[in-house]
């Protein structure tokens, strides 16, 4: 039994492992909400939650990027610690590493990106599931679109101007390629009108377009902020026009750690907690936003408080909804690529229980 399993988490791994290198299956009910017993007085709850006793540590996948601000937020403003829960931080060097090991329950929770890698493995009887949103573009902020090359902006107004352009992606078959797709095809354009520049690197695209190897880039925040004060890019349209629904990341839960009920769901109260802490600061621009920075750039890449000010800031949903309609059209962009051979119930994948049960612990979330 052991060696079927591994071989099936070896499977996927590859079947991963190749989509990366371009940037499970029975029906399962929702989780039954924990006890919600009020705690005593001065215990640290949040709303009627009691705290775990003992304290449960839980492996996070971490890859210290702005996106994360709901799993450190929750971490460094005592969040997790006041329901008894110990963050236990596990870094990766690829995603496909990170997807085996959420897959085999080697770690319980992944911030991951929406690709081709994720529905291949539930296909394979893998079950993750996916329990809140981990990062999507705010309209009018959109910290992932297409920039152009400074000064270009004045030719290329529209979406069919972009034919001909020679465009730079991480990767072709990647979410990056996804989004540029649903931009292009606002101007009844396909990937073949342009030219796809393939740069590994998100820095390097900079270089690419400095260098005039590249007139546009699929780009995210920070370096989208940085090409502009350098001089080398400039905002084109706001992702949200060409991709309203498009959920980039999402927060999965193994398929071990999300039947553990009642830690499952004291995580998703202290995630949100921290992921509204995040929304007011940087989203909202009030509450504690100096306080909030100060944490986020020494926790992650961007560790300058200047650019945190300046840059658009990764979209994170305070009530924690996954954007099912998103999740359909990349499934059914991914399979008209040949990327996905079997598509599969996306219903059986997202599990809201665990944000209805934060949910009914502090309520919708309310703008300061």
């Amino acid at each position: 039994m052991f060696r079927k399993s591994l071989a099936l988490v070896t499977i996927v791994l590859l079947m991963f492992a190749l989509v990366l290198t371009a940037c499970g299956k029975t029906e399962t009910k929702p989780a039954p909400a924990p006890s919600t017993q009020p705690a005593a007085s001065g215990s640290g709850s949040a709303g009627a939650v009691t705290p775990l006793n003992p304290p449960v540590t839980v492996k996070v996948a971490f890859d210290n990027a702005p996106s994360e601000a709901g799993i450190i937020l929750g971490d460094k403003l005592g969040y997790f610690n006041d329901l008894g829960i110990k963050i236990d931080y596990v870094k990766f060097n690829s995603g496909a590493d990170e997807l085996a090991a959420i897959a085999s329950g080697k770690v319980d929770i992944s911030r991951g990106i929406i690709n081709a890698g994720l529905f291949n493995a539930v296909a394979q009887g893998i079950d993750i599931k996916l329990v809140a949103d981990g990062g999507h573009n705010v309209p009018g902020k959109s910290y992932f679109e297409l920039a152009l090359k400074k000064g270009l902006g004045a030719r290329v107004k529209d979406y069919k101007d972009l034919k001909g352009l020679k465009i730079a992606i991480a990767s072709t078959g990647s979410i990056n390629q996804l989004m540029l797709e649903k931009a292009l095809v606002k101007g009844g354009l396909t990937s073949k009108d342009v030219k796809l520049v393939v740069v590994d690197s998100f820095p390097d695209m900079l270089t690419a377009v400095a260098n005039g190897s590249a007139d546009a880039t699929m780009q995210i925040e920070p370096l989208i902020t940085k090409g502009v004060d350098q001089s080398i890019l400039e905002f084109w349209k706001d992702a949200s026009e060409y991709a309203p629904d498009e959920e980039v990341s999402v927060l999965m839960y193994s398929p071990q750690f999300s039947k553990k009920t009642d830690v499952a769901s004291r995580f998703m109260v202290a995630y949100l907690k921290g992921v509204r802490a995040y929304n007011d600061a940087l989203v909202q621009g009030h509450k504690d936003r100096d306080k909030i920075i100060n944490i986020l750039t020494k926790t992650t890449f961007v560790d300058d408080p200047k650019i945190f000010e300046k840059m658009n800031p990764p979209g994170l949903d305070p009530d924690g909804t996954v954007v099912k309609t998103g999740v359909v059209s990349d499934q059914d962009w991914y399979a008209a690529q040949g990327l996905v051979k079997k598509k599969v119930d996306v219903d059986k994948m997202i599990d809201n229980s665990f944000v209805q049960f934060a949910l009914k612990a502090i309520g919708k979330y309310q703008k300061p």
